[in-house]
């Protein structure tokens, strides 16, 4: 019995249980992120990637199905609306890898929630992990700033402070982005 309480505690703690903030990885410095690829919006249209250019990105790679996913997606929210993150300079992507548009579609109904939901088919290799959700920070200038692959309370302080700072920060010498 003592066993079997031991490897539920285990799965909780890995599963089940939110992650910690302060586990956010930065990867190496000039990490480059592609802006030329294609999402698609809630609608069907065609969304840029581009056009989100020139702002701090909050990218969050989910699925409906991946239960970390949907239970992380109310902290995603409170984050977005947060009032220190309201001022423009801030997008919050949410991008479904779902089989079917339609999934996502049925799964967002009624949710009145402040970050853009988006579908995409393929994902450019530096958004590509070993799971999902998968969430990542991108610097005004297009530099993957920091990542996290796992569910999270995104609405913690120091994540509302990590995506302020890295919005104000001064942007450095622009690079070629990897082909996506």
């Amino acid at each position: 019995m003592a066993f079997v309480l031991a490897a539920f505690w285990v799965v909780y703690l890995i599963v089940a249980r939110p992650g910690r903030i302060d586990d956010l990885d930065a990867p190496g410095p000039g990490t480059a992120v592609p802006y030329d690829w294609k999402l698609e919006g809630l609608d069907g249209a065609p969304v840029e990637f581009a056009s989100f250019r020139g702002k701090t990105l909050f990218v969050n790679v989910w699925a409906t199905w991946c239960g970390p996913c949907v239970r992380e997606m109310p902290s995603i929210a409170r984050l977005a609306a947060e009032p220190d993150l309201q001022k423009g300079d801030v997008a919050f992507l949410c991008i479904a890898t779902d089989d079917s548009i339609e999934d996502v579609r049925r799964f967002v109904a009624g949710k009145d929630w402040p970050m853009t939901i988006l579908h995409a088919r393929a994902l450019p290799p530096v958004f590509l992990t070993d799971g999902i959700p998968a969430t990542f920070f991108v610097s005004p200038d297009g530099r993957l700033a920091y990542s996290r692959v796992g569910g999270a309370e995104w609405d913690a302080p120091e994540v509302v402070k990590k995506l302020r700072d890295l919005a104000a920060s001064p942007p450095k010498a622009p690079t070629a982005p990897p082909a996506g």
